[in-house]
Parts: structure tokens; C-alpha cells; sequence
């Protein structure tokens, strides 16, 4: 005997409920189209899923009745085949099954305790149920002015109470930050107490002012308690991420950070120094691995980020780096040589030639710095996942084109103005930074985003905090 089958019908919207909202909450959850989703209420009947067990025909309703849409299980009943002298390979469509369906009717008071799971979008008309990727784009709202403000205050107060507001600061600026980027109609939140922040600044402080006082009256110790610092920089590191990451969230969904002190030690200590001692051939080889340390030990609720890429994508940077250092010099000697013989009898003239000189050097950095940064974000982004433990749909994945000169633009733009404004174009240039990298930045979700969320939400509720609020602090300065 086959195992009983179920279908979930459409009924309508709950009593008490707001029929369009309802609506626009059922087509978000299915990434349906309003129209679509007008039809499917009026329609004389509606299945939403059919084939299913009792148990996942439950939770359908649950969730449904979540978001204020009735909707019933009706169980498919069918009547046997008469025996029968036709062969048993007969073709399926010569056989004459009739569905007398039983509906029963589930009262929501028993399924509001079901848990809430991943659901899939209605059945189609072939039967196959798939979901197209769709891209978000980040989008960040800041104004400079703004954000000025929070900047100035932030830096007045901190220099009256001596630095000590410094952890006020920090959770302001980001709250701003955070509160102002958008993916999917839905911001980032900072959720950290300035207070645990400042613990960690005074168990710096300390620690800074020790190695002052020790190193101007025994160099030794000082010496030693320098070394004890150094030992310790990659426990810094990975409690300062963990903290960061436990205190940032997204739709309630906090990030994690499962790094180890081990890992940090050999992402940035010892493939540094193999670096060094290859003289910079194995230099792209520590930059995937500090790459890769930092996002496949970052999680949002359970599910885990992943990087992977090629070595050869670091390669082609850095020896684009290099062949174009290489033309610059040689040029730049050059010109530069061949200036300095014609005017070695007048002084001035040779003082005058230097400006151009500097500004071409200047220009240099800007530009190689414009495209390490560029190249490095594209390579990170493009090549980091998010995956669903529970489904069977492609990872997650970002999506990044920044363009060299649009933000070698930015960045001459910031640095002109910040030289200036003798600084106060700074809280400005932040905000043009982060516009510029919501903008050219992006997520592709290959399942229900919505779903996928919820179903996150469900399993980071149901998991306790490893570290109690009492120790968490971010030592970082």
C-alpha cells in the first residue's frame, strides 16, 4: 500500500487580517507577481502544493497562516485498479485512475507549534518547480552632511572625556553605516554595547601604558612585554572579528566568526613570512589565504560563506603590478635624467621641473593603488558563496564590478578635498566610499531569498550564544 498523499489548497485570507497585505506578503514569500498572486485568490480553486506528506502539508499551513493566507490540506484518495489481464508494462496513460478527494480541514491551533521550514514556490503547470536567480543590489542612503555631524560630535566628545567616549563613537558610526546599507528592502544593524567595546580599549590602554612605563625603566621587561603583545596580535585579531561579527545582523540574523587563533597564525604570520623569504613569488598564495580565513570562517546564522578561486587570478594582478612598475621607472628615469642634464646649469629651472616629477610619481601610486584595491575586491566578492545547508539549490553568491577609473576618481576626489578642508572632508569621503561600493556591488540569490531568511531566523533562535554578553568585548583599538 502506498503512502498517503496530500495536497495544500488556497482558501483565502485569515479573519483580521489585511487582504492586500496578505497578498503582497504570499507573493513575496513565492516571488510571484502581484497579478499572478490577484489570480490565484480569485480563482475558483487554488493547489499550492500537491504530492506531499501530512507532515510538510502542515507546515505549509503554519507558515502560510504566518502571513495571514488560509489554506487547507485535502488528502488525494485513490481508488485501486480493478484487476486487470493487461500486462503490467502497459503505458500509464491506459490506465483509468479516478481521485475522490477527502478534505479535511486542520484548525491553525495545531499546526502554530510546527516549525517553520523552507518552502517551495506552487506547484507549475510541467510539474518542475524552479527559481530563476535573481540579483540585489545593495543600496546605501547616507548623506555627507549628515553623517557629518555624527562624525564632529564623535570626535569633540572623545577629546573631552580623553578618549573614553571613543566606544561610543565606534557604535555610532557603525549603527549609521549599517542602518543606511540596504539588500532586498531590509538594512544591516550594528547591535553592540559602547560599553563592551570600552572594556576592551581599557585592557588595551593598560597594556600600551605598561609597555611605556616598563620599557622606560627596564628595557628588558619592556622588551618581553612587547613580545608577549606580538604572541598575542592573532588572538586580538580573532576575537575582535568574532565580536564584530556576533554584533552585526541582518534581518534579526546575527553573522558569525569561526575563525581560530591557529588559522590567524598561519594566514598572517607564517604564509607572510614564506612570502618574504621567496622573495614575493609566493606573495598571491598568502593573499587567497588571508582572503580565505577571513570569509570561509564567516557564517550568516548556519549558513557558511565559501571561498574559491584560482591562485592564478593573484598571479595576473601582481605581474600587472609589476610589468607596469617596471614601465613607469624606466620612463620616469628617463625623463627624469634627461631633464636634469639639460638644466644642470640653472638651479631654478631644475627646482621647477621637480613639481611635474612628484605629481607623476603621485599619479603612480594613486593609480596602482586604485587597481590592487579594485582587483582585490572583485576577486573577493566574485568568487565568495553563501550555501543553504538545507537545500538543493546553487549557493548564494556576490557579485562585484568595480571599475579602476571610476574609483581612482574617488579616491582623487577624497584625497583633494580631504588635503583642502584640512580634514573635514573626511565623514563626506566615507560616505562616498560606501555609496560607490553598494553600487557596484551586488547578491544573487539562486533560491527564495525570503525563505531562505526565515529559515535561518528559526535555526539561529533555536541555538544559545556561546559567549555570555558579561565577556564579550572587542579589544581592537
Amino acid at each position: 500500500m502506498s503512502n498517503p498523499q496530500f495536497e495544500v489548497v488556497l482558501k483565502g485570507v485569515l479573519v483580521g487580517f489585511d487582504p492586500q497585505q496578505a497578498q503582497a506578503d504570499f507573493a513575496a514569500l513565492f516571488s510571484l507577481d502581484a497579478d499572478k498572486v490577484a489570480r490565484m485568490f480569485t480563482a475558483q480553486r487554488t493547489v499550492l502544493k500537491k504530492g506531499i506528506d501530512q507532515e510538510t502539508a502542515n507546515k505549509y499551513i503554519a507558515r502560510l497562516s504566518t502571513i495571514g493566507v488560509e489554506a487547507a490540506v485535502e488528502a488525494i484518495a485513490v481508488v485501486p485498479e480493478p484487476l486487470s489481464l493487461v500486462p503490467i508494462d502497459e503505458p500509464e496513460s491506459n490506465k483509468d485512475a479516478a481521485e475522490a478527494p477527502l478534505v479535511t480541514r486542520l484548525s491553525l491551533e495545531k499546526v502554530a507549534s510546527a516549525p517553520t521550514e523552507r518552502l517551495s514556490p506552487p506547484e507549475s503547470k510541467t510539474g518542475v518547480e524552479e527559481y530563476q536567480p535573481t540579483t540585489h543590489a545593495f543600496i546605501f542612503t547616507g548623506q555627507g552632511f549628515e553623517y557629518f555631524k555624527i562624525w564632529i560630535v564623535n570626535i569633540l566628545l572623545t577629546i573631552v572625556t580623553l578618549g573614553i567616549y571613543s566606544a561610543w563613537a565606534k557604535v555610532r558610526n557603525l549603527q549609521y553605516f549599517y542602518g543606511n546599507t540596504s539588500l532586498n528592502k531590509s538594512t544591516f544593524e550594528y547591535t553592540a554595547k559602547p560599553l563592551q567595546i570600552l572594556k576592551g580599549r581599557i585592557i588595551a590602554m593598560v597594556l600600551l601604558i605598561a609597555y611605556s612605563l616598563l620599557s622606560h625603566f627596564s628595557p628588558m621587561m619592556g622588551l618581553l612585554l612587547l613580545l608577549v603583545l606580538i604572541i598575542a596580535t592573532p588572538w586580538i585579531v580573532v576575537m575582535s572579528l568574532r565580536f564584530n561579527a556576533r554584533y552585526t545582523s541582518y534581518r534579526n540574523i546575527a553573522f558569525r566568526f569561526n575563525g581560530t587563533v591557529s588559522g590567524a597564525c598561519v594566514a598572517y604570520v607564517v604564509w607572510p613570512l614564506v612570502a618574504i623569504c621567496s622573495l614575493g613569488l609566493l606573495l598571491p598564495f598568502a593573499w587567497r589565504q588571508q582572503t580565505q580565513y577571513i570569509v570561509a570562517n564567516h557564517s550568516y546564522g548556519d549558513a557558511p560563506f565559501n571561498f574559491d578561486v584560482s591562485v592564478g587570478e593573484y598571479y595576473k594582478m601582481l605581474g600587472i603590478v609589476i610589468g607596469g612598475s617596471i614601465v613607469f621607472f624606466i620612463a620616469y628615469v628617463l625623463i627624469a635624467g634627461g631633464g636634469a642634464m639639460a638644466m644642470a646649469g640653472n638651479p631654478a629651472a631644475m627646482a621647477a621641473a621637480m613639481i611635474p616629477m612628484i605629481a607623476l610619481y603621485l599619479a603612480f601610486y594613486l593609480v596602482v593603488g586604485a587597481y590592487m584595491a579594485v582587483t582585490m575586491a572583485n576577486i573577493k566578492f566574485n568568487n565568495t558563496t553563501l550555501s543553504d545547508p538545507k537545500s538543493t539549490a546553487p549557493d548564494h553568491r556576490f557579485s562585484a564590478n568595480w571599475q579602476v577609473l571610476s574609483y581612482m576618481k574617488l579616491l582623487l576626489v577624497n584625497t583633494v578635498l580631504i588635503l583642502l578642508t584640512l580634514g573635514l572632508f573626511i565623514p563626506f569621503a566615507k560616505v562616498r566610499t560606501a555609496a560607490y561600493k553598494a553600487e557596484y556591488t551586488s547578491f544573487v540569490a539562486t533560491s527564495d531569498l525570503d525563505n531562505f531568511v526565515a529559515s535561518e531566523r528559526e535555526q539561529s533562535n533555536s541555538l544559545a550564544e556561546g559567549v555570555n554578553d558579561l565577556f564579550a568585548m572587542d579589544i581592537s583599538i
